[in-house]
């Protein structure tokens, strides 16, 4: 009988504990958002958490400097502008859209990083503002792949186990151009954009995987000098 009533007794606590974490589970917050467009001033979006369908979300448009990753601007607005769009596509009330006025003439000419976040949540999107001569860059359409470590290799034999200047892509390594890749992550033959440098993924190395590039030199003392970084990484679309 007591082993009985045991047992009853852990099934119930076990139920409990399944009901409590379903119900938790349930208010998790899922915050998705999206940057939709500059059009003069205004950067305009959506973002809404669909833990919290009827509250409206705080959201920050920061503004970078594509070439020396200093942020310009950076904006905070509650989300709540009604968007029929939204609702038709079922995310619950439609009021999380949301606009933001930078003002381009007071910073200098160059091309900018427009990213949008809501608390410890930054949105995988980005858009690209370029003015004044950076307005005719060639780097019209980039497509952000995220923050990869960066380090750096050389011909020595220490850096290309042998291989010197020649790359697994058939190329010979050139620097201020060529870097190893993964090719699971990124294809070879990717032209890149890191730090306002263009560069083509031209080669592979046994140690770079997943969100890792290895950035070529002409020299060992160079590799030193470069050590190891971290950057946004950009794909350079025709």
């Amino acid at each position: 009988m007591k082993k009985t009533r045991l047992m009853a007794g852990l099934l119930l606590v076990m139920l409990f504990t399944a009901v409590n974490c379903v119900m938790a589970l349930a208010g998790t917050s899922k915050i998705n958002g999206h940057l939709d467009s500059v059009e003069g001033k205004a950067v305009s979006g959506w973002l809404w958490d669909s833990g919290k369908p009827e509250e409206s979300q705080t959201v920050t448009v920061t503004v970078t400097d594509e070439h020396s990753g200093q942020v310009v601007a950076a904006v905070s607005v509650l989300a709540s502008e009604y968007r029929g769009d939204l609702t038709e596509d079922g995310m619950g009330t439609g009021n999380y859209g949301f606009h933001v006025e930078i003002d381009w003439d007071s910073l200098p000419h160059s091309s900018y990083i427009i990213s949008l976040s809501s608390g410890n949540t930054v949105i995988s999107r980005k858009l690209r503002y370029a003015s004044g001569d950076a307005a005719a860059s060639p780097y019209r359409s980039l497509v952000p792949l995220g923050n990869f470590k960066l380090t750096a290799y050389c011909p020595c034999r220490i850096c290309s186990e042998g291989w010197g200047r020649r790359t697994s892509s058939g190329a010979l390594a050139t620097a201020s151009h060529t870097v190893a890749v993964d090719p699971r992550v990124i294809p070879i033959g990717s032209r890149l954009l890191i730090n306002g440098q263009e560069y083509v993924a031209e080669d592979i190395g046994g140690a770079v995987k997943g969100h890792h590039i290895d950035v070529y030199y002409n020299t060992h003392a160079e590799t030193r000098n470069h050590g190891t970084s971290s950057a946004e990484v950009f794909l350079i679309q025709e």
